[in-house]
């Protein structure tokens, strides 16, 4: 009895385990973002998962700000992101420290990230 119970569990556990995509980015600092043509599904929205979502998921909206769709980062707050206009858009200026984060500070970002919603939002901030 104690053997198709093993056996189970193990198929459980490889298929649990298989099933994950080998390209995804658990460690935030490991997020690369390309020189142009950065994408919101394959740069952006990632950087929103790994880096905002403990206060700014759907669950913790914290200043009433949600990062988990394009549609909410466009249209959740005015001005969040202007699209060609990155030094209008508040994620820039808060990204930059023009703006002070409301919790008084952000963990450190590494400027190449911050250089590539820069530039996602100087190419148009398109939801591609």
């Amino acid at each position: 009895m104690i053997r198709p119970v093993l056996a189970i569990g193990g198929l459980t556990l490889t298929l649990l385990l298989g099933g994950c995509p080998s390209n995804m980015i658990s460690n935030p600092d490991n997020l690369v973002f390309p020189d142009s043509a950065v994408s919101y599904s394959q740069h952006v929205q990632p950087f929103f998962t790994l880096r905002c979502f403990p206060c700014h998921d759907s669950y913790n909206a914290s200043g009433d700000i949600k990062l988990t769709d394009y549609s909410s980062v466009m249209f959740s707050r005015a001005n969040m992101v202007v699209p060609g206009n990155p030094d209008q858009s508040l994620l820039m200026l808060v990204l930059n420290g023009s703006i002070q984060h409301i919790s008084g500070q952000i963990n450190e970002i590494p400027a190449h990230q911050i250089y590539g919603i820069r530039t996602w939002i100087q190419e148009g901030a398109l939801p591609n």
